[in-house]
């Protein structure tokens, strides 16, 4: 039995979105980015040891923990928005 080909896998994205709408898939693609990034974070920690976590890792979980988006962001912006966001509280 074969795999799915590309055509098949382009019907199968475009029926799902003609079935749950724009709105929903993007709600979802997004979560599963976030929950892709998360498992990558847990991954990279245990490779690597928790004395050698950096400390954008650090800082970039702690603003996860706090349902900041990080993608795109550097250190510093991070940190301006988990201040930001505590600072709200």
């Amino acid at each position: 039995m074969n795999s799915p080909g590309l055509i098949e896998l382009i019907v199968i994205v475009f029926l799902i979105w003609v079935f749950l709408g724009p709105e929903k898939v993007m709600e979802g693609a997004r979560v599963f980015g976030k929950a892709f990034r998360e498992f990558r974070g847990y991954g990279a920690n245990l490779a690597l040891g928790a004395k050698d976590v950096s400390e954008i890792e650090k800082v970039r979980a702690s603003a996860e923990r706090l349902d900041i988006d990080t993608a795109g962001m550097d250190l510093d912006e991070i940190k301006e928005a988990v201040v930001e966001k505590l600072s709200n509280k």
